[in-house]
C-alpha cells in the first residue's frame, strides 16, 4: 500500500520513486510542462533524477516534499508539493500539471493549491508559506492569489525572475490581528 499524503478529490499525492524519472522528464520536456521550472525545454534525465532524489530527501528530512500526483487508478498527472528555497530559507508550494490534465479539470490547480496550503499549516509549525512564481506565469499567479497569498517581492530565484507570494499561518494571522 502506498502512502497518500494528500487527497484532493480524485487526485492523490504520493511519494516519488526512482522509477518516476522518465515521467518527470516527459512532463518537463514540453514548454507548458516547464512553465514552473527553469529547465527551458531541455529537461535531461539528470535533471529529472535530481527532482526525484531531492523530493525523496526532503520527505525524509522535513516530512514534506514535492509529491507525485496520481489519479484514482494510479495514472501519473504531474507533481505538487513543497520545496525549500535556498535563497530565502523558506518553504515554497508549487505544482506542475500538463495541459491535458488541466483541460479535463480546469479547477484542479485552485483546489490543489488550497489543499496544499491547508495541509502545510495543519502539519507543520512554520509561520508562513511562500509561492515562487515565474513573472510570466499568469495562470499560476491567479491560482496563488485565489488561495489567499499576497505579493511580497520580486526577485531572481534559482536563476529565474520570479514574484514571491506569501501566506501567513492561521496562528500568525490571529497573532497579528490581536496585536
Amino acid at each position: 500500500m502506498q502512502t497518500i499524503f494528500l487527497e484532493c478529490g480524485s487526485v492523490r499525492l504520493v511519494p516519488f520513486s526512482p522509477a518516476d524519472v522518465d515521467l518527470i522528464q516527459n512532463l518537463h520536456s514540453d514548454p507548458y510542462g516547464n512553465r514552473c521550472t527553469d529547465y527551458s525545454t531541455n529537461c535531461t534525465v539528470m535533471d529529472a533524477a535530481e527532482l526525484v532524489r531531492s523530493s525523496l530527501q526532503n520527505q525524509n528530512d522535513l516530512g514534506f516534499a514535492k509529491w507525485k500526483a496520481v489519479s484514482d487508478d494510479g495514472l501519473f498527472l504531474g507533481w505538487a508539493g513543497f520545496t525549500p528555497v535556498s535563497e530565502t530559507s523558506e518553504i515554497s508550494v508549487n505544482y506542475c500539471l500538463p495541459n491535458d490534465v488541466l483541460d479535463r479539470d480546469p479547477g484542479l490547480p485552485k483546489r490543489l493549491f488550497k489543499a496544499l496550503a491547508d495541509w502545510f499549516f495543519e502539519n507543520t509549525y512554520f509561520s508562513h508559506l511562500v509561492a515562487v512564481v515565474r513573472t510570466d506565469n499568469r495562470d499560476m499567479r491567479e491560482v496563488v492569489r485565489n488561495a489567499g497569498f499576497y505579493h511580497r517581492e520580486s526577485k531572481v530565484i534559482e536563476g529565474m525572475q520570479a514574484d514571491v507570494f506569501q501566506m501567513l499561518s492561521p496562528s500568525m494571522q490571529s497573532y497579528l490581528m490581536s496585536a
